[in-house]
């Protein structure tokens, strides 16, 4: 009869139980690099909804999503009360969460990495900074209701100003407050300079109210236009218009 081994060892797949059917012990790998996690936007004051949409995405698509929610449970420590046999699952596990825990510190700032990083668990990484970024807080709602209304598109160019404007809609959207659409036009066309009044005037005069797509595309084209308008009174030589 063949002698056993005297250290049965585990397999696992992300969010998965552990069965005791190998021959070494596995560690899970993760599916996605650190490398992806660096690549992404660093989580600020100011760009929580789409931070979470992008790390959020490869957490899911390395198949870890278990661990920040909180579904998987960390397995008993030792197999007796009084510490002296290890359950190598509780190592699998911690390991794993750990390594989802690394991943979501890379995609840290400073000072939301000040925040998180005494946590013990990934979904406790996870939950503080939901607490702490969809705050439904009346203070910081004014306070972004009040940067949209402020906003101007002075020494922005257009893509500039359309995207600070629509993550300022994001983030009141992400603590329950939607920028309505009628609204979010009104903040795009006043932050305008003067020299974007005849477009400003032909869209407030329409009959009907236009989608905020199409009106974002009105003034990229206008702005096109301009852009290419200065080019071409740059290139013509002076003598001619004298």
């Amino acid at each position: 009869m063949a002698e056993q081994s005297p250290n049965p060892t585990f397999q696992t797949t992300p969010g998965s139980g552990v069965s005791r059917n190998s021959a070494s012990l596995d560690l899970p790998q993760m599916q996605i690099p650190a490398s992806v996690f660096a690549s992404l936007v660093k989580l600020d004051e100011g760009n929580y909804p789409v931070w979470k949409g992008q790390v959020l995405a490869a957490i899911v698509a390395a198949g870890f999503e278990d661990y920040i929610f909180g579904k998987t449970s960390p397995p008993q420590e030792f197999f007796d009360t009084e510490g002296l046999i290890f359950n190598p699952e509780f190592k699998i596990w911690q390991r794993t969460d750990k390594a989802v825990m690394s991943l979501l510190f890379s995609a840290l700032q400073s000072e939301p990495l000040s925040l998180v990083v005494c946590c013990a668990t990934s979904s406790e990484v996870w939950d503080t900074l939901k607490n702490r970024y969809e705050s439904v807080a009346p203070s910081r709602v004014m306070n972004l209701k009040m940067q949209m209304q402020q906003l101007k598109k002075e020494g922005k160019s257009m893509t500039q100003y359309l995207n600070t404007l629509k993550n300022l809609s994001e983030q009141l959207r992400a603590v329950g407050e939607p920028v309505q659409q009628r609204d979010y036009l009104w903040y795009m066309l006043e932050g305008l300079p003067v020299e974007y009044d005849a477009v400003v005037t032909a869209i407030y005069s329409r009959s009907d109210q236009p989608t905020v797509e199409e009106v974002q595309n009105l003034l990229l084209n206008f702005d096109l236009r301009m852009e290419r308008r200065q080019v071409l009174d740059c290139a013509i030589p002076q003598d001619i218009l004298l």
